[in-house]
């Protein structure tokens, strides 16, 4: 059944839902506070590499099923309504709604009874009660009653998302069943599974998909500075490991990091009476591109005046995003050292 939707930030997290969304016969328009953003996708112009995105934007735009707006109004006529802002850290470890709660200033004035509020973005655990708490104070609605409220995080691997948005199973947690049931029902034409809890289960569920993979990657980098120190060959070592062992798996070491990876863990150190192994994955993770540098300095010597390619500077390989990327963090190092970087 086609719905109005509004998918609230037309990022890397919303605009690729809101692609897949009204390919699949939804009416969608997306916010976003960037006039020039909303302008290029108005024109048709994918701001940032998703493969296949452009493909499916070019199909839906000549159905006049999707559109982009810098206002609010369109809040007002949707059915459903998709928040892809998420919760940042501050210096001090705790979460920071400063973001979250702009908008809800902007759109609540504009929600109306029986519609469905999904948070999509990844956020620290109880953020749903305090949307709740939020908009039950500024607003005449009751969440369950008379406005249906759901976290529903998006769980793809950035680059991928037309592949994984039907295979991947949503979770969808809420804090009341009428709320739940409508979210999952949304959900359930799009994807092949969907998988129903309370709302913090699933926000826990989804910071602990992030935060294991960060730690996964930090034993790769731990082993890495092991073999090193045995002056042995990861690689070589890692093919010795895997190859052919049912329980093998190791990750190969490299830089760690992006908006997702790097921070997530710390929405769980506040309330963890042992939070060693979220730090030390972090500690290990960052301390990477110092170790390799120090490493080329014991090779080669004084880096003073010396060229140094660092190739690829997004925090993966084949996207266009570069946000908390230690090629950066290498970048600093290397120039404290004298050397003159080259960014490619």
């Amino acid at each position: 059944m086609s719905q109005r939707v509004v998918v609230v930030g037309v990022g890397r997290v919303g605009l690729p839902l809101a692609l897949y969304l009204a390919d699949h016969g939804h009416e969608v328009t997306g916010l976003d506070v960037d006039p020039s953003h909303v302008e290029s996708i108005n024109a048709g112009r994918m701001p940032f590499l998703e493969n296949g995105a452009q493909e499916v934007m070019d199909r839906v735009r000549a159905t006049g099923r999707f559109r982009a707006s810098v206002t609010t109004e369109p809040v007002g006529e949707a059915e459903v309504v998709i928040l892809t802002i998420g919760t940042p850290v501050d210096e001090h470890l705790n979460p920071v709604f400063n973001a979250l709660e702009k908008v809800l200033a902007s759109i609540g004035p504009r929600l109306r009874k029986g519609q469905l509020l999904i948070l999509r973005s990844t956020v620290s655990p109880g953020t749903t009660e305090y949307v709740r708490r939020h908009l039950e104070a500024t607003t005449a609605l009751k969440i369950g009653q008379d406005l249906f409220l759901a976290f529903c995080p998006e769980r793809i691997a950035q680059g991928h998302s037309f592949k994984e948005l039907p295979k991947i199973p949503q979770l969808v947690g809420a804090l009341d069943d009428e709320s739940r049931a409508r979210a999952a029902a949304f959900f359930r034409p799009l994807v092949e599974t969907v998988l129903e809890s309370d709302a913090r289960s699933v926000e826990i569920a989804k910071l602990f998909c992030n935060v294991y993979r960060y730690i996964d990657f930090a034993i790769g980098n731990e082993f890495m500075m092991l073999a090193d120190q045995q002056e042995r060959d990861i690689y070589e070592v890692l093919r010795l490991v895997n190859s052919g062992y049912p329980r093998g798996g190791l990750k190969s070491p490299g830089f760690t990091g992006g908006p997702c990876l790097y921070k997530d863990g710390f929405f769980l150190v506040d309330r963890t009476p042992f939070p060693d192994l979220l730090t030390t994955a972090w500690k290990i993770n960052e301390s990477v591109p110092a170790y390799l540098i120090a490493g080329l300095r014991e090779r080669m010597g004084s880096l003073e005046g010396k060229r140094v390619l660092v190739a690829g500077l997004a925090f993966k390989r084949d996207i266009d995003d570069a946000r908390n990327s230690l090629a950066y963090k290498a970048i600093k190092v290397l120039k404290r050292y004298g050397a003159e970087p080259l960014e490619h």
